[in-house]
């Protein structure tokens, strides 16, 4: 999109009216900003000022807790690992009967029917 020379000529006549119509603030205004500045401005040098809080450093401990969201998630997380224990050392009878389901599949069944597909291949060759 391309501008003429009176679009142009329009957009210069406003700007040139936005710079000489410059406001200044009132002196009463200013009167008011400049106290209120001198009034958050620091205390002279040479006054004595507050020492500052050591901060002390956080132990491992302190840290991880924080992480896990303090003393309950502490004992959330322990109870948790006591259980799988317990689980894993003594499981129930009906844990271990899906297990022994899960150990019935074993890779020679899955041998064999890769064997019984190789020899349908074999013979389709034929």
């Amino acid at each position: 999109m391309s501008m003429n020379k009176t679009e142009d000529l329009d957009l210069d006549l406003f700007f040139d009216a936005a710079r000489k119509d410059s406001l200044q603030p009132d002196s009463s205004l200013m009167a008011r900003v400049l106290a209120d500045a001198d009034a958050l401005q620091p205390e002279a040098p040479g006054l004595p000022v507050a020492a500052r809080a050591t901060v002390r450093p956080v132990s491992a401990l302190r840290q991880f807790l924080s992480a896990i969201g303090g003393w309950s998630g502490m004992v959330g997380l322990t109870t948790a690992t006591m259980a799988g224990l317990w689980i894993g050392i003594s499981p129930p009878t009906s844990l271990q009967s899906v297990s022994s389901y899960w150990q019935t599949t074993t890779e020679d069944s899955y041998i064999q029917q890769l064997d019984s597909y190789s020899m349908l291949m074999l013979e389709e060759e034929n």
